[in-house]
């Protein structure tokens, strides 16, 4: 089995029960922000069977390409692919999402705010999601992180959750465990070999209700 069969065993089993595990809603409505090669986007259209609706959005255009030809081999109809924005803004109305996913969004670096564009994003997750929706933060590299003031600092989770809880999110604990699948689609670490699936950084992902 190559490296992309268990990446996507990892999304049709373990992926998606996180999401199943922290939703209850009929035919949701997710934005996957910054998504990537979109396994967390894949993730959640098998945790509602395609019941829902879902919005992957990136900045770069190879990956919006993948993930089109991806869906339609795996004959997946739920998933739009959205272009994204220089200044992480959403171009959706306030109270539409039920789940905002940010996946390695949060970090130390970003233009134009040089690893502050976490708040701005904070701001957009509060504003769209729906009263009572579900933003999942799944962070990497905390050692990179900046405060407000551009100053690099080492974070910690509850560092991290008290500052998304000071934008009026309510943290929740819960036990789950998201994948770094960077590696996977990276030429350097491709052409570098040795990369496996048992290989891929973990990290908590932090759960939090508007």
């Amino acid at each position: 089995m190559s490296i992309f069969d268990e990446v996507i065993n990892w999304e049709k089993t373990e992926g998606a029960d996180i999401f199943a595990s922290v939703l209850n809603v009929t035919d949701p409505v997710i934005l996957d922000y910054g998504c990537g090669a979109g396994n967390y986007s894949f993730a959640v259209a098998y945790a509602f069977d395609q019941k829902c609706k879902v919005y992957a959005a990136d900045i770069n255009r190879q990956c919006l390409d993948y993930i089109c030809e991806k869906a339609k081999n795996e004959k997946i109809n739920c998933i739009t692919t959205v272009e994204g924005r220089e200044d992480y803004r959403h171009d959706y109305e306030d109270n539409t999402f039920d789940l905002v996913i940010y996946a390695d969004m949060f970090h130390g670096e970003g233009k134009p705010y040089d690893g502050l564009h976490r708040f701005v994003m904070l701001e957009e997750a509060k504003r769209t999601l729906k009263n009572g929706g579900i933003l999942a933060v799944l962070p990497f590299h905390l050692s990179n992180f900046r405060d407000k003031n551009k100053k690099k600092c080492k974070y910690t989770y509850k560092k991290l959750i008290d500052e998304i809880c000071d934008y009026g999110f309510t943290y929740t604990e819960k036990n789950l465990q998201g994948i770094h699948f960077e590696k996977v689609y990276s030429p350097y670490y491709q052409q570098k070999g040795g990369v496996t699936f048992e290989s891929l950084e973990r990290g908590k992902i932090l759960i939090f209700v508007k």
